[in-house]
């Protein structure tokens, strides 16, 4: 028996909602059935929070004890990592979230070890944002120019946020939503997964298979 479940689309360009529409209709086939879809558009840069149609899905929600939010991608939620972690854990307090795109999570047919695996990847985020809010990094002296501005680029990102890059991208998500999480370009990812060719095959991989 299908359940009940409305989806949460966030679209950048023209012609996606229809697309992921027809993929969210595939992904619930035979679990379950959509009763309204919620849209928000080129909204990226404003947090789900303040998005119009986001919490016009979180009322009907509440009026008719929908418990399941369908979304096509974790990395469409919001721009920022933190933002879009924040608002995951929002969501998971009182709903169960799936995702069309890219779900590492699993239990698809156990609500209840869902929100558990949602909420150990929550708590493993937090504390490496946490970590990174704690041990800022240090300029020494000797990489500082005469004004004080240290010589050369600045790294595009810190030691931890590198691992927490390396463990999404182990559990499965892609390089475009590494790339949106973290607000990084690909050139970047690319130079982190040189040293972990296994992982960098793996998007070659699964880019040739989906242009094909």
């Amino acid at each position: 028996m299908r359940k009940d479940a409305v989806a949460y689309l966030n679209t950048r360009r023209k012609g996606d909602f229809a697309a992921q529409k027809s993929e969210v209709e595939d992904y619930c086939k035979y679990r379950f059935r959509v009763t309204e879809y919620f849209h928000d558009h080129r909204a990226n840069a404003t947090p789900p929070e303040k998005r119009e149609n986001f919490l016009e899905m979180l009322d009907y929600c509440a009026a008719n004890d929908c418990r399941d939010i369908i979304i096509y991608d974790l990395a469409d939620l919001a721009r920022s990592m933190d933002t879009g972690i924040a608002t995951l854990k929002a969501l998971n307090d009182e709903y169960t979230v799936y995702c069309v795109n890219n779900d590492f999570f699993g239990f698809q047919n156990d609500p209840e070890g869902r929100k558990e695996a949602i909420g150990y990847f929550i708590e493993y985020m937090e504390q490496y944002r946490e970590s990174l809010r704690k041990t800022a990094p240090t300029v020494s002296k000797k990489t500082k120019k005469d004004d004080g501005r240290p010589i050369g680029r600045p790294r595009a990102l810190s030691d931890g946020q590198v691992e927490a890059l390396l463990t999404v991208r182990q559990a499965g998500t892609s390089i475009s939503q590494i790339c949106r999480m973290f607000d990084v370009s690909r050139s970047t990812v690319s130079k982190i997964l040189a040293d972990y060719p296994e992982l960098k095959g793996e998007w070659k991989g699964e880019r040739q298979k989906a242009e094909e």
